[in-house]
């Protein structure tokens, strides 16, 4: 179960820091905040997907990116990318080996979360944290983009929001 306690920084419409206040705060009055999502890909150009746990608090059981989380009071997004990928899937990551895709405004479908997408290379072995996720499958872009057509509501809807835009961001590089 997630820790209702964290702290976020607050932010305004144009994402700067405009205070402080809890997990349960932020999201019980609809607060704009910070997160993070990260798409690893593996060795063989898979990309990883993770099943969230049903200790979520939201979205449980929904498959989503390959880790995600909210940024930490004080913390910078960056920093949160590698903390997550540590906390979630037990990757190591050194700044230089994660690379921001693309940026997110805060929405609806994501949770009033102004959101920084990552992508990294596993390079290692993942190992899920049974806590946060309950199984991982690996998959080429256009077969996630399959599997989400066919059943959105197996989705997280963050996820549901910001695949498109990795997708097309991937594909313009």
């Amino acid at each position: 179960m997630p820790d209702r306690s964290e702290v976020f920084d607050v932010v305004d419409a144009t994402d700067c820091v405009v205070g402080e206040a809890s997990r349960s705060l932020v999201h019980d009055h609809n607060l704009l905040h910070r997160a993070v999502h990260v798409f690893i890909q593996t060795r063989s150009g898979y990309w990883i997907l993770q099943r969230r746990s049903a200790q979520k608090d939201l979205e449980p059981m929904l498959w989503t990116s390959s880790c995600s989380g909210h940024v930490d009071k004080g913390e910078e997004y960056l920093e949160s990318a590698i903390r997550e990928c540590k906390e979630e899937l037990g990757l190591e990551l050194a700044r230089s080996e994660i690379e921001e895709v693309f940026r997110c405004s805060q929405c609806s479908e994501t949770g009033n979360e102004f959101v920084r997408v990552y992508q990294a290379s596993a390079l290692s072995k993942v190992t899920p944290c049974p806590e946060e996720i309950i199984e991982t499958v690996e998959l080429r872009l256009d077969e996630m983009e399959v599997e989400l057509a066919r059943s959105p509501q197996c989705y997280a809807s963050s996820f549901r929001h910001l695949f498109p835009f990795f997708k097309k961001k991937l594909s313009l590089t």
